[in-house]
């Protein structure tokens, strides 16, 4: 799965992209292991994080989140978990129509 980190207006460090490609790799294989291409967006607003998560796994599922506090390893795992969330709702869905 080829991910892409970005940042706006804000610095992605190399343990932050590490950290995030290591989550989304192994929360987006566990359901979906073909998947094609993730995106991820890191941004500053006043005192918190948001995070915007793409995947693209067949078709494209979105989540976007944020935290109170200046911790961007929360925010993001935040988001991860719903994307994850998503990713087992469609793969539910796919085995039952079928």
């Amino acid at each position: 799965m080829k991910i892409s980190i970005t940042g706006h207006q804000t610095d992605v460090g190399e343990a932050l992209t590490q950290h995030v490609e290591q989550h989304l790799e192994d929360g987006v294989s566990k359901y979906f292991p073909d998947a094609i291409e993730g995106h991820v967006t890191f941004s500053r607003e006043v005192h918190d994080f948001h995070v915007h998560i793409s995947a693209h796994v067949g078709h494209d599922i979105h989540a976007e989140g944020r935290t109170g506090d200046a911790d961007a390893y929360g925010a993001f795992n935040e988001t991860c978990e719903h994307v994850e969330k998503q990713l087992r709702r469609s793969k539910r869905k796919l085995r039952e129509h079928h």
